[in-house]
Formats: structure tokens, C-alpha cells, sequence
């Protein structure tokens, strides 16, 4: 498995589930770093060419998307691709924790809105139409 590339396109997604609704609050985007911390850097220990927990790039990969603006639907559509590219990746542990991160980034502010609330059904169809390996 190639965690690098696959945090990177979480990363994507769940930039895509916070700025859905056309901004990135700080509350999104401290909810996704403590997550990252407390239970993806814990998942395995991969690392890159410089020693940086691979996990990371789940960060990495959001700053981007923020910082470059990306369009919400661009984001997703990576995401989606590396799912369809690699459905075996994707096993009902992972998808759970997915999920979970997903739910907690669109709920970080006070409450989930209808665009975020349709990318995490757009998520759960995605997942449905890729089964389990």
C-alpha cells in the first residue's frame, strides 16, 4: 500500500468536506490536525524518504487544497479516483475511521451544514459502490 499517496487523497477529502460550504473555518481545521494526531499517526508507522510520519500528508495535503483554493468537487474527484483505483485498500477498519474523521471535521463548528451533509452521503455512496475487498 502506498500510505503516502493515500493520505495525501484523505487529505483531499476531507478538505473537500470543510470547505463544501465555500470557506474553511479554524475550527475544521483544528479538528482535523487533532485527529491526525490522536488516531492516525498512532494507525502505522510509515514514514517518508525524511523520516516525516506519512500521516502527515493527511495535513499536508489539506493546507494545500486550502491554500490553492481548491474546488471542493476537484478534491472529492481525487479522492473517489484513488478509491476506484484501489478499492482492496479500503477495508471496513479504514472506512469506519474515514467515516468517523469525515463526520468530525463537517461538525467541528456548530453544527453540519446541507453541502457537507451531501459530501458525506456523497462519501457513504462512494464506499457503497466500491465493496469491501
Amino acid at each position: 500500500m502506498n500510505y503516502e499517496q493515500l493520505y495525501t487523497d484523505l487529505g483531499y477529502l476531507f478538505y473537500s468536506i470543510a470547505a463544501n460550504d465555500g470557506k474553511v473555518s479554524p475550527a475544521e481545521r483544528a479538528e482535523l490536525i487533532r485527529i491526525v494526531q490522536e488516531q492516525w499517526l498512532p494507525l502505522e508507522g510509515s514514514r517518508d524518504e525524511l523520516g516525516t510520519d506519512e500521516a502527515h500528508y493527511i495535513d499536508i495535503a489539506f493546507e494545500h487544497a486550502t491554500n490553492e483554493h481548491m474546488a471542493p468537487d476537484e478534491a472529492f474527484a481525487r479522492f473517489e479516483e484513488h478509491v476506484r483505483k484501489f478499492p482492496g485498500e479500503f477495508d471496513v477498519g479504514l472506512r469506519r475511521m474515514i467515516r468517523s474523521t469525515a463526520l468530525a471535521v463537517a461538525s467541528a463548528t456548530a453544527a453540519r451544514n446541507k453541502s457537507e451533509l451531501r459530501r458525506l452521503v456523497q462519501l457513504d455512496l462512494l464506499f457503497a459502490k466500491n465493496p469491501l475487498p
